[in-house]
């Protein structure tokens, strides 16, 4: 057997630096779990929520930092652009990314301002991880 198949998979340039924490909240719960399970397989830790209220909780709740939160915009109870506000006013600066099913609907409706993080769905692994990254790398 050659010596070259038995060494480490070289490191992704894709995977993010690790020990980052994302809080995925979305009603659909096979939604959620797939961002999940996304979130994981690309080296993140990943936190569920069914709704806002459940959200801010979590993040109250949680041990350790939550870096980024991923929420759906259109949820009973408290839409995503809701939760979005609550959240920058207890926790300023912590990046939000929004996700919905229905773009124009939430950009014509002014649900979401067009300049706010934004990913459509469905999306691929490689669109979530890409949004994610830039996030977390970018400027406060």
């Amino acid at each position: 057997m050659n010596r070259e198949n038995l060494s480490a998979p070289a490191a992704s340039p894709k995977r993010p630096p690790g020990g980052y924490t994302i809080l995925v909240v979305d009603d659909e719960e096979p939604v959620r779990r797939l961002a999940c399970r996304m979130l994981t397989w690309t080296g993140y830790q990943a936190l569920e929520a069914r709704h806002g209220r459940e959200a801010l909780s979590t993040i109250e709740q949680h041990q350790g930092p939550i870096h980024l939160v991923l929420t759906d915009i259109k949820m009973p109870g408290m839409t995503g652009r809701e939760l979005g506000r609550e959240i920058q006013n207890r926790w300023p600066g912590k990046p939000i990314l929004y996700m919905s099913g229905f773009a124009t609907e939430v950009f014509q409706s002014g649900l979401l301002e067009a300049e706010a993080p934004f990913l459509a769905k469905p999306f691929t692994q490689d669109d979530l991880a890409a949004k994610i990254r830039a996030l977390l790398t970018s400027p406060s």
